[in-house]
């Protein structure tokens, strides 16, 4: 099986957004809720590729993963310099891929791209559950506060990984 990843258009906004909802109610009927309707919305995925901010992970042409590599997090990291990281969102693979590895192979391509544009890191922020904490730090993350943050009324462990 070979993962293709690559940043994504327009073209790409309705099998990203089938993949991001079906993680989503996955999530929601193990009673782990993730993102609330207002997070996946599809105007906001729109805006996101638009701005080139889209990454598709594809098997075989058919989509398997997608994240948002976003340019800044003003929210989750407001004392963060411009340019100096890329943030990943919305990390999601199919049910049909799960337990593949595909969301630590679409982190280290987030990785090789954060590296080629001159970043110093690959951040994001997770909600508190050891799982999804146990992936990032397998993948290389480290947390940067000493523990929780509330940011807004998200409470989140942010972590980065410099690159």
């Amino acid at each position: 099986m070979t993962l293709a990843v690559a940043r994504a258009g327009l073209e790409a906004v309705a099998d990203a957004d089938r993949l991001i909802r079906e993680a989503a109610d996955w999530l929601a009927a193990k009673g782990e809720p993730l993102w609330g309707p207002e997070e996946i919305s599809y105007d906001d995925l729109v805006a996101v590729a638009r701005k080139g901010e889209l990454v598709l992970g594809r098997v075989d042409g058919e989509t398997a993963a997608c994240l948002y590599l976003h340019d800044e997090d003003t929210l989750f990291w407001p004392e963060a310099n411009p340019g100096e990281a890329f943030y990943v969102h919305r990390l999601a693979v199919a049910r049909k891929f799960a337990g593949r590895g595909l969301a630590h192979a679409m982190l280290e391509w987030a990785e090789e791209e954060a590296r080629a544009m001159g970043r110093a890191f690959l951040r994001l922020d997770c909600v508190p559950r050891p799982k999804l904490v146990a992936l990032y730090q397998s993948a290389g993350f480290v947390p940067v506060d000493p523990g929780p943050v509330m940011v807004g009324r998200h409470l989140v462990i942010r972590q980065q990984k410099p690159v």
